[in-house]
């Protein structure tokens, strides 16, 4: 008679559990800009180092401007001309418009005299009477017509007065303009990276001269083949590690899934945002490997069973319970991973139930329905 098999075993009990994905990364700065000079120049001096915290608006460094600042007072000199000018053109327009209104009296003037000359009896008034009076009302009506277009004259000169100073007004902005782009400022607040520019040297418009980066608006772009997308639809948060400081979770927070995935590597970007919750986060610096956890569900309960009682056979995996004293196979269907555990997710008379006991060593040369001895772990 064969001796009975001893077998170690394990009591199996509900633990809780969340669907997590693993993965790997680096930090970026979500806000990263490369501070160029808009206009040419020396520069003057230099106001900031590398590592240096700034404002927005802090100034960076000084090109030479004199010759912004002349082209500047020469252009407000011009508006100031064009202003006296408007004033002459106003000043022409009202003695225009006085011009009219004398010139339309004495028209009206000769007009009466005439037509009271016509109403005399051609007895009484010689024919040089008459053709002085029509010659006056003539001359009064060319004068009239002349003092017109005088006036209309004067009130063209002030629209095109008006048009001079806002096209000069427009000019003195540009030059004040260009005058503030010799001070190169931050263009955001953060850390200034890199600094391209020594002072003393000419630059050409375009030219890099730092590179400002917000070392708070920390993200990170992590990378999950197209398989996971329906299960990171649903995910929100994220814990992170990396070397700067052990043994310690940063959080972060999915605010983008790409809708589209890459056709080369069959994978999908998720941007991660980081949480900065606690003090250590001011550790974290762009550039940083680190080693990302997706939970992509809440908490729940599971069966979790040891991966060493699992057996492989083909496609499926199997293991062996004791009841009753008895080992009997039974085929698990596995769920979520957990470093030494994989879910069960067959549960009841033809699968697994907490309090069972699981055979964990022992069981490679069982088959079903064997009697066996336990000793419990």
């Amino acid at each position: 008679m064969s001796e009975t098999p001893l077998v170690r075993v394990t009591r199996l009990e509900q633990r809780p559990v969340r669907r997590t994905i693993e993965t790997t990364s680096y930090l970026e700065s979500e806000h990263k800009v490369t501070v160029q000079s808009k206009v040419a120049g020396r520069v003057v001096q230099v106001h900031a180092d590398e590592g240096e915290t700034v404002k927005a608006g802090t100034l960076l460094a000084t090109l030479d401007d004199r010759e912004a600042m002349s082209a500047l007072r020469q252009a407000e000199i011009q508006l100031q001309d064009r202003r006296v000018r408007f004033e002459l053109a106003g000043l022409e327009a009202e003695a225009a418009a006085q011009r009219v209104d004398q010139a339309r009296v004495e028209r009206d003037k000769a007009k009466s005299q005439h037509l009271r000359n016509l109403e005399i009896d051609p007895g009484l008034i010689s024919e040089k009477e008459l053709e002085d009076a029509r010659f006056a009302l003539e001359a009064a009506e060319e004068a009239l017509q002349v003092a017109e277009v005088q006036e209309r004259k004067a009130k063209l000169e002030i629209s095109a007065a008006e048009n001079a100073i806002s096209e000069l007004e427009a000019r003195v902005e540009a030059e004040r303009i260009r005058l503030s782009e010799h001070e190169i400022r931050a263009p955001l607040d953060g850390v200034i990276a890199e600094r391209m520019v020594r002072g003393g040297e000419t630059i050409t418009a375009a030219t890099d001269l730092f590179l400002v980066v917000d070392q708070l608006a920390l993200v990170s772009y992590l990378r999950r083949p197209q398989r996971e997308l329906g299960v990171i639809q649903g995910a929100k948060d994220v814990t992170f590690e990396c070397d700067a400081v052990p043994d310690h979770e940063f959080r972060a927070a999915i605010d983008f899934v790409s809708p589209v995935v890459d056709e080369t590597s069959g994978s999908f970007r998720i941007r991660v945002r980081v949480v900065q919750d606690d003090d250590l986060a001011s550790v974290l610096r762009p550039g940083m490997f680190v080693r990302a956890r997706i939970y992509a569900e809440d908490e729940r309960e599971a069966l979790m069973i040891p991966k060493a009682a699992l057996l492989n056979e083909g496609a499926v995996s199997v293991a062996f319970v004791v009841r009753d004293g008895i080992a009997r196979r039974v085929v698990v269907d596995p769920g979520i991973e957990e470093r030494d555990f994989v879910e069960c997710r067959n549960l009841g008379p033809e699968g697994l139930a907490a309090g069972d006991l699981i055979v964990t060593s022992g069981q490679q040369s069982l088959v079903d329905n064997t009697p066996v001895d336990t000793a419990e772990n």
